[in-house]
């Protein structure tokens, strides 16, 4: 009967669990700029409220929230509260200030367990820095070989005067140097103040190698130029052998790793890898299982290999096969079927090393002396 009655308890728990309050607000974030004695309202409803429970709303912030109220400080089940700015004249702080409106439920005195939920919504609020500023972000995704690419340039006005932008021009760099292609804006564009300005174009990938390259943008406003980078990966239909078991001691039945690296911006499906083990005795060729790589990722295929009647060295071939492709490497293996004379012979070695380096240090240490 105890038994029974824990378990009892147990599932009341349990199912009183999935009725905690999943409360939210809405908006979450909100973004706005500061106009000087400039009055906002933003409206903010509950989310997932419990009908008659009643709700506590708060607002806290920086030095901003001097100059915001709320509404209400309660709220029964579903409902809105807003917020309202009153925006001075000046502040002295210029940059991001943040505002928060938040919701709190009461506990229930009813309720066997009482779980509060609080959640919160933040206003972002940016104040022009003196002068000229723009703040730039350039956004350009991985592709692949033979497609356009979308590239998006983002201005925005932080400053308190206008941006005249006279141009834009966007370089694409290789990892080794070499300058592919450029995309440029040349037509005079005037961003008022907390204003902003979105500049698209498509990458045409023809004539690129695949690899790792950097997109560069220099925008000419008012008299400055400005620049922001980013980095992105052009790929290709082709899947790299990594690493590979080159070193095994045992008998029997051993494990065998293959590690793959998908280098195309798209998954790449049902690849597994033979390998051909060889020397002028033996030769064998066993296979892994598949596996699927998401865009750009890797993973280990764990095989396995009977070194019952293996030991020495041999020669590797290992080839995967995916989409009609295939990448061969050529490699070796090791097999040992004592654990004792592969300590020794990695003792010898580092015995080796440190005889060299006191042999180093003494010579330098008799050359100094003879000076």
């Amino acid at each position: 009967m105890m038994i029974k009655g824990c378990f009892l308890v147990f599932v009341f728990i349990v199912v009183s669990a999935n009725f905690v309050s999943s409360l939210g607000i809405s908006p979450a974030i909100k973004d706005i700029s500061f106009v000087p004695n400039q009055e906002i309202k933003i409206t903010f409803f509950s989310i997932d409220t419990v009908e008659g429970a009643v709700y506590d709303i708060s607002l806290g912030g920086d030095e901003l929230s001097n100059y915001a109220s709320l509404s209400a400080d309660t709220i029964s089940g579903a409902g809105s509260v807003v917020l309202t700015i009153k925006f001075p004249e000046k502040i002295d702080r210029p940059g991001e200030h943040t505002l928060s409106v938040s919701i709190k439920e009461r506990p229930s005195e009813e309720s066997f367990i009482n779980t509060i939920v609080q959640v919160g919504a933040i206003i972002k609020i940016f104040v022009p820095y003196p002068g000229i500023y723009g703040d730039l972000s350039l956004n350009i995704p991985d592709g692949n070989i033979d497609e356009s690419i979308p590239v998006e340039l983002h201005i925005i006005n932080r400053g308190d005067n206008a941006l005249d932008v006279n141009s834009v021009f966007i370089d694409f760099i290789s990892s080794n140097g070499t300058s592919f292609s450029k995309l440029d804006f040349t037509t005079p564009v005037n961003i008022p103040v907390s204003g902003d300005r979105y500049f698209r174009k498509y990458l045409n990938t023809n004539g690129f190698e695949p690899g790792n390259y950097i997109g560069s943008a220099k925008v000419s406003y008012s008299g400055f130029i400005n620049e922001v980078n980013k980095s992105f990966r052009i790929g290709s239909l082709f899947v790299n052998i990594t690493n590979y078991t080159n070193f095994i001691v045992g008998d029997g039945i051993q494990k065998f790793y293959v590690s793959l690296e998908n280098k195309w911006n798209s998954p790449i499906s049902g690849i597994f890898v033979d390998i051909n083990l060889s020397n002028g005795l033996y030769s064998s060729v066993f296979r892994t299982p598949s596996v699927d790589l998401k865009p750009w990722e890797e993973k280990v295929i764990e095989s396995y290999l009977d070194a019952e009647d293996l030991e020495g060295n041999y020669n590797l071939i290992l080839n995967a096969s995916y989409h009609g492709k295939y990448t061969v490497v050529y490699g070796t293996l090791f097999v040992g079927k004592d654990y004792s004379l592969i300590i020794y012979g990695v003792s010898a070695l580092v015995a080796v090393i440190f005889f060299v380096i006191l042999y180093f240090i003494f010579r330098r240490f008799f050359m100094r002396s003879r000076k």
